[in-house]
């Protein structure tokens, strides 16, 4: 319960740019239904902030985080600006904390690129997260976007409501328990539609299948050294036990857009 007061009071207590609510479920031998919200809000002239909640509920545990990203941007040109990253917050029972950046150039009207580094002090370890951005026009019908490889997207436009595509996502994740952490590597394909049915409210959906889905749950001394992404790069600790479940993962949700988006 205090994760949803902490949550509405972040959501409901700033002049908001963007929102959104989504839930997931991830189906298999071992299910879990997810439920994120998210939003974004200024706090000086090159600053905005973004708030998070996520309530995982697994068939025998639920875990829940609320946290926060600043984000700073450095624009030394029309074409090219530093984006500063610093993120924190409460996942269950522990305090995780990271830091990045993002170096964005503007080559021309279609093509917007960049590249990035995240830094994430998980309770597994360090963890890196390198990733090129981009945002690509192609043609009118086509666009090439996100985070590769953590989050690429191709959509076509049907029209300027209607899209249809292919997205990747991958994820490492952990909550802290009472006697043990909980680990979630995940990464998923999924096939995409999204609808901008008002002239800011915009409903996706989403459906695919995760080909790697493994929840870990170690003792809470157990580290495993560095890890970039979801790859170890030190000898792998051993779990206490683990769930791995590979089946249909579908999503939906809700989200508000506005100019500066």
């Amino acid at each position: 319960m205090k994760y949803f007061i902490m949550a509405f009071a972040l959501l409901s207590g700033h002049c908001l740019y963007a929102q959104g609510i989504g839930y997931t479920y991830d189906g298999g031998d071992y299910s879990a239904q997810t439920f994120n919200a998210n939003a974004r809000f200024p706090l000086l002239k090159n600053m905005f902030g973004n708030v998070m909640y996520r309530h995982l509920s697994l068939e025998d545990h639920t875990v829940q985080s609320g946290s926060m990203q600043l984000f700073y941007n450095i624009k030394f040109s029309e074409k090219k600006s530093l984006v500063l990253i610093g993120t924190g917050g409460l996942y269950n029972e522990g305090w995780r904390y990271g830091a990045g950046f993002r170096y964005l150039y503007k080559h021309s009207s279609k093509i917007n690129a960049g590249i990035g580094l995240m830094y994430n002090k998980q309770f597994f370890g360090n963890q890196l997260i390198p990733f090129f951005d981009i945002n690509y026009e192609p043609s009118e019908k086509w666009t090439i976007s996100g985070l590769f490889p953590i989050k690429p997207k191709v959509m076509y436009h049907f029209n300027k409501v209607l899209s249809a595509g292919m997205e990747i996502t991958g994820e490492a994740s952990s909550y802290r328990m009472t006697d043990t952490y909980l680990r979630n590597n995940q990464w998923t394909g999924l096939c995409r539609l999204e609808w901008l049915f008002t002239k800011r409210l915009l409903l996706s959906a989403g459906i695919g299948r995760n080909f790697i889905n493994r929840y870990q749950f170690f003792d809470n001394d157990a580290k495993t050294g560095w890890t970039v992404i979801t790859i170890p790069l030190s000898e792998k600790a051993q779990p206490v036990y683990e769930k791995e479940s590979k089946g249909i993962s579908a999503n939906i949700g809700l989200s508000l857009r506005v100019n500066r988006d």
